[in-house]
């Protein structure tokens, strides 16, 4: 029985802590789909407004192909929660099964000692007179004998009340699998309604895909009959991105050799604040907020490819975030404002260092913060510049460590 007992004991932990692993990838699973649906309903704001305007540009392409893949991110996790579901009902349907073995088990058990004991009460009963305890004992022929018949005594009634204790062992266990039971059936019914859910949920999904899939090949047919228009336009960007590269890099050079001037040294040292600042902006590499509350990657950094114009590839020095007309942006940081800059036809830019890195946030309208103003975590920096033709707000974030550009994307804190 005891044994019995320790296992019963080791099998229920192993299936608790079963049921918490799930629980906790069930959890993480819904707040990553929380967490695109959003994203989902931000670039269907921006989509809505473009369809309003009638504005087919690259922009909305990108915008576009970004909400086509959430989309498609949100049918992975949807056919992971069927997965998940699945493998909890096959578990739960064998648990149910092995503990209505048990329950069967475990009434037999119940009715074997109960049957035995109401015997031995039959038997103690007829046999009352016979078993008078001081006529048992004091009829003996010698000493021993009445020691072994009063040990007798003793033993026959350890026993009973021994059987009185299995049974009521027995009956508390056959309670509480009743109980399990019950529960894990409320839990097959909850894991199969999930199920259902998760199931037509994803097939709506699909069908939501479609209709986009089929909007971006309309789109990217239209935006190929404007290739000159288009090249264009990206021959004005990469223009005005080399005069902003140009004037950041000028600037972060300039920062570096004053700092070099003020040590008398060619090797560049930080003093123990700025070495703490980028210290401390290296230990949030991964989570950093975004400069913008509300915002979507369209172009990541580094080469890529056109998505209209075929075997053209560009490059970008930071990350462009499409976002809602009159966005605050705001730092990504705590640092100091390095410089100011205005670019024609581009906005402002705004450069602020943190140690030995410097982030740069482009195509401001409006700029709050001043050359020398030490800024804080999120602190309002400027508001993103619309473009009165298209109607698009795009900020774009660099980050540079001395003169080396970075990845922004790899830094800021991931959605999903």
């Amino acid at each position: 029985m005891r044994q019995c007992s320790v296992f019963v004991f080791f099998l229920l932990a192993i299936c608790s802590f079963n049921s918490f692993s799930q629980s906790g990838d069930k959890e993480a699973l819904q707040d990553k789909k929380a967490k695109i649906q959003k994203e989902i309903k931000l670039t269907n704001t921006l989509l809505q407004k473009a369809k309003k305007e009638k504005n087919q540009s690259v922009t909305t392409l990108n915008t576009l192909n970004k909400q086509i893949q959430s989309r498609k991110d949100i049918i992975q996790a949807l056919d992971l929660e069927v997965k998940m579901a699945s493998i909890q009902i096959g578990n739960l349907k064998q648990q149910i099964q092995e503990t209505q073995q048990s329950i069967v088990t475990q009434q037999e058990l119940l009715d074997t000692l109960k049957s035995e004991y109401a015997l031995m009460i039959r038997h103690a009963y007829f046999n009352r007179n016979a078993y008078d305890r001081l006529a048992f004992v004091f009829s003996s022929q010698s000493y021993n004998q009445a020691f072994k018949r009063l040990r007798y005594l003793q033993e026959y009634s350890q026993f009973r009340q021994k059987q009185v204790e299995e049974i009521k062992l027995a009956e508390q266990k056959l309670s509480d699998e009743l109980l399990a039971l019950k529960r894990q059936k409320v839990l097959l019914t909850v894991a199969k309604n999930e199920k259902t859910q998760s199931l037509e949920s994803s097939q709506i999904e699909v069908g939501i895909l479609d209709s986009e899939q089929s909007s971006q090949k309309t789109l990217l047919s239209k935006l190929r009959k404007k290739e000159k228009q288009l090249k264009k336009e990206l021959q004005s960007k990469q223009r005005l991105a080399k005069e902003l590269d140009k004037q950041i890099r000028k600037i972060i050079e300039e920062e570096i050799r004053l700092v070099k001037a003020s040590k008398e040294s060619d090797v560049l040292a930080l003093t123990p604040e700025e070495q703490e600042l980028a210290d401390n902006f290296t230990s949030n590499k991964g989570k950093l907020p975004w400069p913008v509350e509300r915002g979507v990657i369209i172009e990541r950094f580094g080469v890529q490819a056109h998505p209209v114009l075929r075997g053209i590839e560009t490059f970008n020095n930071g990350v462009k975030i499409t976002t809602e007309e009159g966005a605050l942006i705001r730092a990504i940081f705590e640092g100091t404002v390095s410089r100011i800059i205005d670019i024609p036809g581009a906005g402002k830019a705004v450069i602020l260092s943190h140690g030995d890195y410097f982030s740069v946030y482009s195509n401001l309208l409006e700029v709050s913060v001043k050359r020398g103003q030490s800024v804080l975590l999120k602190e309002k920096i400027g508001t993103v510049l619309t473009k009165t033709n298209t109607k698009e707000s795009i900020t774009e974030l660099q980050i540079w460590k001395s003169s080396e550009k970075m990845d922004p994307s790899s830094w800021l804190f991931q959605a999903y």
